[in-house]
């Protein structure tokens, strides 16, 4: 579904057209819900708007600010301390204890494999690991973002599912009907007097379960079946006394 079909389904939903609820308005809903049921999707399958990206390390510099559009949770952090160097993953610390001037730190960490940590705070990575130089793209992270805002609700050309940028995600096609139709629950509830909802809107909650449900698994083939060694090796062929 394009931007300028989701419009037009809205409109039909809710009995409107586009001077009795502006585009502008069911934008803000649009994006509003999108990401709630982003954050619903990213729940039963962790790994659907993961994307990696990196950043630059400064000299002497530990705390980085994470992206804004931070959906949750972070995957995994990798770093290099060189620039001929390859990313390690750095160790996640969940409660950091320990000193932070900056001599107490290389003290207890290295910018070796293994060597060093992070943990988050502020809405930032502060890294702990042996004395920081200047890196280009020393860091890189995996985490889940957001998908993108809509733009506009005029677009024909461009299906919502279509991933903007390498960096950045589109919204999953099997849930713009429900997207178009949480904008008409939340535009009837909101009237003066309110709209009674239809039997499909009613049954919102129970059909976005099933999507969810759908979508938990999106790759079924990492099967790993366990076999017992032979008997011999186990020495248990039966005849033993």
């Amino acid at each position: 579904m394009k931007a300028s079909e989701l419009n037009t389904l809205i409109n039909r939903k809710c009995g409107t057209n586009d001077t009795t609820f502006t585009t502008a308005d069911k934008l803000v809903y649009v994006n509003l819900f999108k990401d709630e049921m982003a954050s619903k999707i990213m729940e039963r399958n962790p790994n659907f708007f993961l994307v990696p990206s990196t950043f630059n390390l400064v000299a002497d510099q530990r705390e980085y600010a994470i992206g804004n559009d931070l959906l949750n949770r972070i995957r995994k952090l990798e770093i290099k301390f060189s620039s001929s160097d390859s990313r390690f993953p750095s160790t996640y610390i969940k409660d950091y204890l320990g000193s932070e001037t900056e001599s107490e730190i290389v003290k207890q960490f290295s910018n070796a494999e293994n060597g060093f940590a992070h943990t988050i705070r502020r809405r930032a990575l502060f890294i702990l690991s042996g004395t920081i130089s200047s890196v280009t793209g020393g860091g890189r992270i995996w985490a889940n973002i957001f998908p993108a805002d809509l733009a506009n609700l005029t677009d024909s050309t461009n299906g919502l599912e279509v991933d903007p940028s390498t960096t950045s995600f589109g919204f999953p096609r099997q849930f713009h009907e429900l997207l178009a139709r949480r904008v008409a629950i939340e535009y009837k509830s909101n009237r003066t007097k309110p709209i009674p909802l239809s039997m499909v809107e009613q049954a919102y909650a129970i059909d976005l379960e099933a999507q969810l449900a759908a979508i938990s698994h999106q790759d079924d083939s990492g099967e790993v079946i366990g076999e017992l060694p032979p008997s011999r090796d186990t020495w248990d062929n039966g005849w033993n006394l």
